[in-house]
């Protein structure tokens, strides 16, 4: 946990350098729950929450890279406000303050969480859904294979 609030701790020094202003200090959160997320930012509470799993897995590449990502949405709702997530604003503070590739999602393996999915097919392959979009589906939302374009099917 130290290693993690002094990585948070460095990228808001960054920042303040770069955009000559100080920055409130979130509340640094790790977390052991079951998750394919692998940080979170939530703006309202200023609080960041990060996957004790993903961590524990590669804490270099987490520290090197997720922390700075997750420390960007807040520098980023700091500066410009209500913005998209991944939008110019946040990757211009990935790539410019933090020196990052603006990465939108991580590589972590999954395998050992043992998350509950549901087997949907296509003509090609069968996927993976989670109960979070299998939950969609139920409610009428749709997914399509990104190779064959067929909508997936239970």
């Amino acid at each position: 946990m130290q290693q993690l609030t002094q990585q948070v701790e460095q990228c808001f020094t960054l920042a303040e350098a770069f955009y000559k202003r100080n920055f409130p200090r979130p509340e640094v959160v790790l977390s052991s729950r079951k998750s394919k997320v692998a940080g979170s930012a939530n703006l309202s509470q200023w609080r960041l929450r990060f996957n004790a799993h993903f961590y524990q897995q590669q804490p270099q590449h987490f520290l090197a890279q997720t922390v700075p990502h997750e420390v960007a949405h807040l520098v980023c709702h700091a500066i410009y406000g209500r913005v998209k997530p991944h939008g110019a604003e946040w990757q211009q503070i990935m790539q410019q303050v933090f020196n990052c590739p603006a990465a939108t999602t991580h590589s972590y393996s999954l395998k050992q969480l043992k998350l509950a999915s549901y087997e949907y097919r296509c003509a090609c392959q069968v996927h993976q859904l989670s109960v979070q979009r299998h939950n969609k589906v139920l409610k009428g939302a749709s997914y399509q294979c990104k190779k064959c374009n067929q909508r997936l099917r239970v």
